[in-house]
Formats: structure tokens, C-alpha cells, sequence
């Protein structure tokens, strides 16, 4: 198994279950939880080990102030007109996602997947179990109501004069932790808007609490962090061969170790997992992949609008669980999925912040091989496929300004777009079969975010990649292969 993300961990869980010895690769580090002292740094306290192997920190309002480079906790990977952001730790993006658990709506779901994928037996039964196992549930009213979420309260209310209809949002937020911190009981983290590069008190319900703790506790899977997958290839008797560069914590090379295997489950990410298999291709090491990896990637229309509050009461701090979400399907140029959210910078300004992903069916790009520098970038992308969310976004975040009086819009001097979302590549139905089995590979299979169609479908995509992952395990195993 390469990686330990969403996909990984429910792969990994299922095969143990099933008595099979696997073995999960991960490049990241296992992070510790602490209930007292910081664990990970933030926009507040910039460290050298929230980024991987970057020489100066590269976010949203963050100042690019130079870093050691480490195999710090997040990936933000400089691709054409596109910043990519992927965890790099053990529970893969689950440390440093926003912790909404959310289902794309039956009619983008059936636009956008294989027909051979139900959508009823998603929500009657691959959803539920991933929510169940993550403890997903809502933020609870006295959360809800106090100081550091005075900001969702505000947002919630602006949305209701613009006519725009919110509803509570699923979240893998601990709760009791963030009561923890409102009392003092616990180090801040969740209630100051600190959690993009994770929570080290703990206040995530992340991979490494649920599922990945259940994998390890069948006795048949074994994890090993800081172990970078190289390349992998296969060799004559049908086995793969995954060439692994071993770390330390400081970035050192520690050594090489080669693992071989018959099954092979690449969850390693979607940037990643396209890294990997389009290398293997084109270097003539999997020289039987289908044409179609590297194809079919989108940013899942990932946006950001914010509004300043000048006149308005916005709280002590901003916490980060998002506390609501609103759907507007028809209004704009692209259906758009609205939550609250918290800028990390501007948690303690007047202002309320947006997080925007629209369904889009159209915009895509492609990894592909550079033979001069030997690298898998992302070969096509254009602020063009952006623009439409872009434009959807704003017309979004202006009709809420004029529906408040007061309220102004804020604009990100930035020229870039960064996704936290990169989903495609290895899509379901093209490059593998309904299970994430790759074509003309046997015993090679995907189960990440690679899968998903460039869109999720007007969600988050944590709840999908697992629930996709959840049904291909349970097929894989009950045909044993």
C-alpha cells in the first residue's frame, strides 16, 4: 500500500480485516497529539516543518518567509497556473483538511460518475459507514454560539438576507476537544483558526484516530513513515517492485529499501499516484498502463471570497470547523457549494471568508512525463479552467454584499489559484474498472482522489474517496483479487 490518506487507510483496514499482510508505505512523518504545547506550526507561528521540502512557506495571506526544508506536514506544489495542496504525514490529508464529511448532491453524482455506480447504495451504505467510522456530526449549538465562531453565526445571517438558504455541515471535528480549548483545558488550535497544517491537540477526528488505529490493530498491517516511493515497476515473474528512499526527520537520506509484492494499492494522492504511474509509463517500467492515466485532472473548483465586516462584531478570534454550507444551483454562472470558512491571517480581522467549490464538467488538465528534467508535471493547465468558478464566485460574493449593507468586498492580490482539492488522473471507469483496478495490470489497483472525475460533484471529496474505497475493498476481497 502507497499511502495512508483517505483511500490508503480504508484499503488498509479491509485487507487486514481480510487477513491479508500488507504493508503501508507513507513519506510523511506521524505526528503526536499533545492536549498542552503546539505541535504544528501555523500562520500565527510560521515552522520549518509545515511544509515538505520547501524553502520558503507558500499559503493564503502567508508571508513567503524562508524555511528549512523538511518533510514538513503539507505539499503546495507550483504546477502551470495552479498550486496544488496535498498532506504529507501519516493520515495523509486528513491532518490537514477543514473536516467536512459531505455528500455531492444525486444529480451532479449521476452527471459526473460511471453509471455502474449507484448512487443509492452510496448514501444507503458506503457513506453512512464512512461517516460512522469517522464520527462525522455537526457542530453542536454551544460550540456554535460561542465567541471564536461569532464569524459563522454573522456569515449564516448575511446568507439569509441575500436569500441564500444554509444547512449545518457534517464535520470530523472532535468536539469535546474544541470545548477543551474554549475552557482552557487544552492548547489552542481549532478555536483560533490554526488547524490547515493539523490540530496537534487532537481536536481532528483524522485518520490517525479511526481508521488507521483499527487497520493496526488486526495484527496483519504494518505502517512505515518517512518511506518515499521512488518507482515502481514490475518484473518478469509478474511482481511488482516499489523502489522506496527512506528519510529522516531532519530531510536526510537515510538509505534505499526495495519491497516487492503481487498486490499493489496506490493511494499515494492524486498529485502523487500521477507522479508515480505516469513516471512508470513513460520510463517503460509499467509499460502496460492505459493511455488514459494522467488525464481527466480538475481542481474541483476550488475558490475563496472574502467580504470585510467593518461594522460588524466578527469575535475574539475565528475558529476553523466550518459551521454551515448553502447550495445555489441555478443563480450563477456554475452550480456553487458555499461554507464558512476562516482565512489563517485574517482570524482576528473584520472580515468573513468563503470557501467555494462549484460543479464544473468541462475543465480538465493532464500530468505528463518531462524527459528533460525526468518529472510528472501538470502539463495544460490555463487560468482559463479556472476562470468560470472564478466568475461564479465573485457574482456570488457580490450579491451577498448587496443584500448587507456595510459588508465589503475583499480581493486576494494573488495570481494564482491554489487547490486543495486535486482530484482525477486515474479516473474510475477509464483508467481503472469500477474497483480502481488498473486496465491491463493485474494486482494493481488505485483507491484515492485520483479516481474521482477532476469534480466531485459540489462537495468536499474526503466522504467520497473513502466511500469509493469502502465499495471497491469490499468487491476486491470478496473476489479475492
Amino acid at each position: 500500500m502507497i499511502g495512508s490518506g483517505f483511500g490508503g487507510s480504508v484499503a488498509a483496514l479491509r485487507l487486514g480485516q481480510a487477513g491479508v499482510d500488507t504493508v503501508v508505505l507513507e513519506r510523511g512523518r506521524e505526528w503526536p497529539t499533545s492536549p498542552d504545547r503546539s505541535v504544528f506550526g501555523s500562520a500565527h507561528g510560521i515552522t520549518d516543518t509545515m511544509f515538505w521540502f520547501r524553502d520558503s512557506a507558500c499559503w493564503p495571506a502567508m508571508l513567503p518567509v524562508p524555511i528549512a526544508r523538511t518533510p514538513g506536514v503539507m505539499e503546495v506544489s507550483r504546477e502551470r497556473h495552479l498550486d496544488i495542496a496535498c498532506g504529507a504525514a501519516v493520515g495523509g490529508g486528513s491532518v490537514v483538511y477543514t473536516g467536512v464529511t459531505l455528500a455531492p448532491p444525486r444529480r451532479y453524482f449521476e452527471a459526473l460518475y460511471p453509471r455502474g455506480l449507484a448512487y443509492e447504495e452510496f448514501t444507503q451504505t458506503w457513506f453512512p459507514r464512512v461517516r460512522a467510522m469517522l464520527g462525522a456530526d455537526r457542530m453542536p449549538r454551544d460550540v456554535y454560539h460561542s465567541a471564536p465562531f461569532t464569524h459563522s453565526r454573522l456569515w449564516d445571517r448575511q446568507m439569509g438576507k441575500a436569500r441564500m438558504p444554509c444547512f449545518p455541515l457534517d464535520s470530523a471535528f472532535d468536539w469535546n476537544v474544541v470545548r477543551d480549548e474554549l475552557s482552557g483545558r487544552a492548547a489552542l488550535s481549532a478555536t483560533v483558526g490554526d488547524s490547515d497544517f493539523g490540530c496537534g491537540n487532537g481536536a481532528k477526528r483524522s485518520l490517525t484516530r479511526t481508521y488507521l488505529p483499527a487497520a493496526l490493530a488486526t495484527g496483519h498491517v504494518q505502517l512505515r513513515p518517512l518511506h518515499e516511493v521512488r518507482s515502481i515497476s514490475r518484473g518478469a515473474h509478474g511482481r511488482y517492485r516499489v523502489v522506496v528512499r527512506r528519510l529522516g526527520l531532519n530531510g536526510a537520506v537515510l538509505g534505499t529499501t526495495e519491497f516487492s509484492c503481487d498486490l499493489l494499492f496506490v493511494a499515494a494522492g492524486t498529485l502523487n499516484t500521477n507522479r508515480l504511474l505516469v513516471a512508470a509509463r513513460e520510463r517503460g517500467e509499467l509499460p502496460d498502463l492505459p493511455d488514459s492515466v494522467g488525464s481527466g485532472f480538475g481542481d474541483n473548483g476550488d475558490q475563496i471570497n472574502l467580504r470585510s465586516q467593518p461594522l460588524r462584531p466578527i469575535g475574539p478570534c475565528q475558529g476553523s470547523p466550518s459551521a454551515s454550507g448553502a447550495f445555489l444551483h441555478h443563480e450563477f454562472e456554475l452550480p456553487l457549494l458555499t461554507q464558512s470558512w476562516v482565512l489563517p491571517g485574517y482570524a482576528a480581522v473584520p472580515a468573513t471568508v468563503t470557501f467555494a467549490m462549484t460543479v464544473d464538467t468541462d475543465h480538465r488538465g493532464t500530468f505528463r512525463f518531462e524527459p528533460e528534467s525526468g518529472r510528472v508535471v501538470l502539463s495544460d493547465w490555463t487560468r482559463e479552467k479556472s476562470a468560470a468558478a472564478a466568475r461564479a464566485t465573485l457574482a456570488y460574493g457580490s450579491r451577498v454584499v448587496e443584500a448587507n449593507p456595510g459588508s465589503l468586498p475583499v480581493t486576494l492580490d494573488n495570481p494564482r489559484t491554489l487547490t486543495a482539492h486535486p482530484l482525477g488522473g486515474c479516473v474510475i471507469g477509464r483508467a481503472t474498472d469500477l474497483e480502481g483496478r488498473v486496465k491491463d495490470n493485474p494486482g494493481l489497483y488505485v483507491v484515492d482522489g485520483s479516481l474521482i472525475p477532476g469534480n466531485v460533484g459540489g462537495a468536499n471529496p474526503s466522504l467520497t474517496i473513502a466511500a469509493l474505497a469502502e465499495r471497491a475493498m469490499s468487491r476486491i476481497i470478496a473476489a479475492g483479487g
